[in-house]
């Protein structure tokens, strides 16, 4: 502040001693001392002004400086309000824990880690349907090789699941999924224990669960792109697809193309009545995923399972070496434009079965004759395009044969629009209509369904693999 007086007092003095030099000397050059005058004058004044620009530059970083000190004295009080915090809630959380006991190994906290991770999850599932012609459950879509009518007319809560998942250790996780069908008894959809690390960069999943062959199979009911699985699914692997007790292993496959490619091995045990322990399935999965750009991407997969079908006749004890090999292929092109994601998308995929079963006959020494090859086959396609960000339209086609009777068939289209409320609640309106072509026993016209779904979701529920 002293030198800014300093400065007022040699400005004012250097203003006014014009006029004191005017008012003493009245000499005859008085014209050029006037113009003197007046350079002097604007110098003075550019002196000035350059002066108060500097004095508010100044100022203005003085003022910064300031209000960056009280910021970081406020983050600073922030930051110790926040560590006390955090220190009250871990002394009030492990005071809570009754007891932390030790592992062997020397593995402590376990109780508190599974506390904290398990993720605990409810699924409902409810169908509004309508048939023409009128059918009723007990009448069914007809005899022989042909299932059930699922979709007679009723009003159902037709699925209930409850799931629990959680990680065991560092190493391990665990999925159960619990399920009652029509209010009915409970029962075991999967239950597994995934071990995550081992050696080679392989997993290993043990305990009942839905197997590897083809893509949709995989997925609950519940959460498919349609109210109910496709034909070739349900005649294939089983009206709810095919899950089984077994071990599976899974890698990934280095591949100097830097493509995403899995392959998966299975051992399964069927849960077919009076299957024996020869009976195993082992089945066989390569998934490879392809980004084909920015917004699209492909995945292709094949399938490959086999089985020793042979009994033995109580009647001749012989043996009967008949197998049933199965194999499959999927495709599915999923399109996502940038900056859209959420509104538009379209998927399409597609799965494809062939089956072959060995059949015969025997005579009355027990010897096989008329051995022959039962060759099915089925698949489905559909396509689904995201109209806005909650409502998806969709059609789907299917064929299929039976592994069983290569003469009989059966086909349906199936329309549908699926509004998705929330994430966690769903509408969908389905129509389908299926047509049957039997040689072994007579069927009637084709089925027409109207079927109102509606599917809600509560907890935390682990998403399927894709």
């Amino acid at each position: 502040m002293r030198r800014a007086f300093v400065y007022l007092y040699c400005i004012s003095f250097l203003i006014l001693m014009p006029e004191i030099v005017l008012a003493s000397n009245d000499t005859p050059s008085q014209d050029n001392l006037n113009l003197e005058v007046q350079e002097l004058k604007v110098l003075i004044m550019e002196m000035r002004d350059g002066y108060e620009a500097r004095m508010n530059e100044m100022q203005g970083m003085i003022s910064k400086l300031s209000e960056q000190k009280f910021i970081e004295e406020a983050d600073t009080e922030i930051e110790k309000e926040l560590e006390l915090l955090f220190n009250e809630k871990e002394e009030q959380t492990i005071s809570s824990v009754p007891s932390i006991q030790t592992a062997p190994g020397g593995f402590t906290g376990g109780q508190m880690f599974q506390n904290l991770m398990m993720n605990v999850s409810a699924i409902g599932d409810s169908v509004a349907n309508v048939t023409w012609p009128e059918k009723s459950i007990e009448e069914g879509r007809g005899d022989g090789t042909f299932a059930e009518n699922e979709f007679a007319d009723r009003i159902s809560l037709r699925e209930m699941e409850l799931g629990l998942q959680g990680v065991l250790d560092p190493f391990a996780r665990a999925d159960f999924y619990l399920t009652s069908e029509d209010g009915g008894s409970i029962s075991i959809e999967e239950g597994f224990v995934t071990w995550l690390y081992l050696p080679f960069g392989l997993q290993a999943k043990t305990g009942i669960f839905r197997t590897s062959f083809g893509r949709m199979n995989k997925t609950h009911r519940p959460e498919i792109s349609q109210v109910d699985y496709p034909s070739p699914i349900k005649n294939f692997l089983g009206t709810e697809g095919q899950k089984e007790p077994g071990i599976s292993i899974s890698g990934l496959i280095p591949n100097p193309w830097d493509i995403y490619s899995e392959f998966t091995g299975e051992i399964l045990t069927p849960s077919d009545e009076g299957v024996k322990g020869k009976d195993q399935i082992y089945l066989a999965h390569l998934k490879n995923f392809f980004s084909i750009t920015n917004n699209s991407s492909l995945e292709l997969g094949f399938s490959f399972q086999t089985r020793d079908i042979s009994d033995t006749s109580d009647a001749t004890l012989t043996k009967r070496n008949f197998r049933q090999t199965m194999e499959g292929i999927d495709l599915t092109y999923i399109w996502r434009p940038a900056g859209q994601r959420l509104y538009k998308s379209f998927t399409w995929q597609t799965e494809a079965f062939a089956s072959q079963r060995e059949v015969g006959s025997f005579n009355d020494d027990g010897f096989t004759e008329d051995v022959k090859d039962i060759n099915s086959l089925g698949f489905y396609t559909f396509g689904e395009a995201q109209l806005t960000r909650r409502l998806f339209a969709g059609v789907r086609f299917d064929y299929s044969q039976f592994p069983t009777n290569d003469k009989d068939s059966e086909w349906a289209i199936t329309p549908y629009m699926t509004f998705w409320q929330s994430e966690f609640t769903r509408l969908r309106l389905e129509y389908s209509h299926k047509e049957r072509n039997s040689v072994t026993s007579p069927v009637e016209e084709g089925d027409n369904s109207l079927t109102l779904q509606a599917t809600f979701s509560l907890g935390s529920h682990r998403p399927h693999p894709f």
